[in-house]
């Protein structure tokens, strides 16, 4: 049944004013708060990363989006340690990162970012693609992006529309 209506839900998005059916994550449980400020992109070591719930959570939402009928995504992360193993724990493909997921929390440069993301959503969708779009990122990202916030490993449909903005949203799956 939910297989049904994610297929039924992404064609009737495409056919709702121009809009696309995106999918965002939050990254999965990562103890904490913020990274300390001697964190270095690229040095797991240096900043907050998955705890054993947080894999298994990764591991149960890439199960379920696998079971609901998407095996296969385009799956683009933030730079951040905790979002590229949350994308890679997820099976859905390869994993690309991108300027437009990093984290601008504690940073400052928010506009920039959010700019940058709104551009590969639009840059995606400029390519008619047939493969869906899953994004893994943070929560200031998607809740700048989407309005809404969102619990760790939380995953959300996103509606944009041909400009790469979102203009509407839901949740698909919740870790238990």
């Amino acid at each position: 049944m939910v297989a049904v209506w994610l297929l039924l839900s992404a064609a009737a998005a495409r056919a709702e004013g121009g809009t696309h059916t995106i999918w965002m994550m939050r990254h999965a449980l990562a103890p904490g708060y913020g990274d300390p400020p001697t964190m270095v992109l690229g040095q797991c070591h240096t900043q907050r990363t998955l705890s054993n719930e947080g894999r298994a959570q990764a591991r149960a939402a890439g199960q379920w989006l696998r079971q609901n009928g998407l095996a296969q995504a385009r799956v683009v992360a933030s730079p951040w340690c905790r979002t590229l193993e949350t994308a890679e724990l997820l099976g859905l493909g390869p994993v690309t990162t991108h300027p437009g997921l990093a984290s601008f929390f504690q940073r400052g440069d928010a506009q920039a970012t959010q700019a940058a993301l709104v551009q590969l959503v639009q840059s995606h969708l400029q390519r008619a693609p047939t493969t869906p779009l899953m994004l893994v990122t943070h929560q200031v990202n998607i809740s700048a992006y989407t309005g809404r916030g969102v619990a760790s490993g939380e995953i959300l449909q996103v509606r944009v529309g041909p400009q790469g903005k979102a203009v509407g949203t839901r949740s698909a799956w919740l870790p238990q």
